[in-house]
């Protein structure tokens, strides 16, 4: 079907430039035009081998924005009664063998809209109607739960009598028989409105590393179990290998997808072992010498290899960042209490909170859970200091104090607990007097301190510079007296 024959929607026509700027680096592909029936159904125009969406392939994520979007060029489409197609867009397939020797159709490109226009038949064949439907195979819950929610969406959505005809709908199908040149288009895709994430492409990286007799749908859905939780997490992550005075680093805190994909695909090693990096305790004397190892899971700076590594590495930290901040815990645990209405809430600084998080991932990591309270405290004091030092606290500030005080490589290279608590019981700050009066940040934040422990807030600023710390330290010294040790 020639161009001129097709009626192309200004986002649809987007989609396909788009996707044509990235497929001029495909060696030879096989371009066909066909109608969207014939790749949803067996006919003798269909191309050879079943639809399949890769592991590494991201969760089905259309929103209202995009369904409302082609529901609604669907619906100005087919009210003209145009003899001229619509036009869908470019469908990026990579064709290969299974290991029975039939031909696969792993979608790259063009997921999100496909499934939008099945769930739509699916609808309308609850509804009387008989729409062939592709035999595509979701692993991610959240891809479920999407699909649920755009069905039920649909069903508001849909109008009355609407006479779609999937002969009338066209795509281009462009076929790549090459693995690498599929992985490379599918690194560059920002179609559909939803531009890959960083973690998007190393979950596909990795996924595509791991070798035989490995399953990578195994670990896709390993992944996939994490949630929402890993974005936070490989922020903290980046946080703690980068701000570190043996090799200082910076990166895009609004923006880090670049930087998330080369810290964690590209400087990967290509080696199959699974290493984990722990602490381990020699005792005894020569001809008597016993060893104790660590039961954390892995270092947090640790040097990471290609496939299982990384995905285990990421998985626990994900499941470490999921237990210490977003579980709910014991209401009269006080270090909880000083995380969600503190940290998260009052202080009014992401980039501290930032901090805070990033400090106990990589204590969590190196000692346990076991002294936790202590480490909650005497974390919050030394990195929160700085909303009592400056009266305006800014990333670059942040940052900077992080590295001028050593504060993560003093958790990464003590060897204890109790030498960690050493050095940040001594840091002593001063206490700058601009905002401790009115109703601003610093006063807020001052304020909702007292209140935790119930103690009433001074009102003059230099009783709050004179007892501020020593009342902070004695009420830690309490409540970690009298909070008994607990690991999860």
């Amino acid at each position: 079907m020639a161009k001129k024959d097709l009626k192309v929607s200004s986002h649809y026509q987007e989609i396909s430039d788009t996707t044509k700027k990235h497929i001029e680096n495909i060696p030879d592909p096989l371009t066909r035009s066909i109608r969207l029936k014939d790749f949803f159904g067996r006919t003798k125009n269909s191309i050879e081998g079943v639809p399949h969406l890769p592991a590494y392939q991201r969760p089905y994520c259309w929103g209202e924005k995009q369904v409302r979007q082609l529901i609604g060029d669907l619906q100005q489409y087919f009210k003209t009664k145009s003899r001229i197609a619509f036009y869908l867009g470019s469908i990026v397939l990579h064709r290969h063998k299974n290991e029975n020797g039939q031909w696969v159709l792993d979608i790259i490109d063009g997921q999100q809209r496909l499934t939008t226009m099945a769930i739509l038949c699916m609808l309308l064949n609850r509804k009387g109607k008989n729409y062939p439907l592709p035999a595509l195979q979701y692993r991610a819950p959240a891809s479920h739960e999407q699909i649920r929610h755009n069905f039920a969406l649909l069903e508001q959505l849909l109008p009355e009598g609407l006479d779609l005809d999937l002969d009338k709908i066209n795509i281009t199908v462009i076929i790549t028989q090459s693995e690498d040149e599929a992985w490379r288009f599918f690194q560059t895709l920002n179609t559909g409105g939803v531009r890959l994430s960083g973690v998007d492409i190393i979950k596909a990286y990795h996924l595509r590393a791991i070798a035989p007799p490995l399953q990578p749908d195994h670990y896709a859905r390993l992944w996939e179990s994490t949630g929402g939780s890993l974005d936070p997490t490989v922020q903290r992550l980046l946080c703690g290998r980068f701000w570190t005075h043996l090799h200082a680093r910076s990166f895009n805190r609004r923006n880090p997808r670049n930087d998330i994909i080369a810290e964690f695909a590209e400087r990967t090693q290509p080696a199959a072992q699974d290493n984990a990096y722990r602490l381990a305790i020699c005792t005894g004397s020569e001809g008597n010498t016993s060893f104790t190892l660590s039961d954390q899971g892995y270092a947090l700076r640790q040097p990471l290899n290609s496939g299982v590594n990384t995905i285990h590495y990421l998985i626990y930290f994900s499941a470490l960042y999921k237990r210490l901040f977003l579980e709910h815990g014991p209401d009269e645990d006080v270090g909880y209490k000083l995380y969600k209405e503190i940290v998260q809430h009052s202080a009014q600084s992401h980039y501290l909170r930032e901090l805070y998080e990033t400090a106990l991932l990589l204590y969590a990591s190196r000692f346990g859970t076991k002294n936790l309270p202590a480490a909650r405290f005497w974390l919050f004091r030394m990195i929160f200091s700085l909303r009592m030092i400056k009266n305006r606290v800014t990333e670059a500030g942040v940052r900077n104090f992080c590295m001028e005080w050593n504060i993560l490589d003093h958790i990464a290279f003590s060897f204890n607990h109790a030498e960690l608590m050493s050095y940040l019981q001594s840091y002593t700050y001063e206490i700058n007097k601009d905002g401790i009066e009115g109703n601003g940040v610093k006063k807020r934040f001052i304020m909702s301190v007292y209140n935790l422990f119930g103690s009433s807030c001074p009102q003059k600023a230099d009783d709050v510079i004179h007892r501020y710390d020593t009342s902070l330290t004695e009420q830690f010294n309490n409540h970690i007296s009298s909070t008994p040790s607990r690991t999860f």
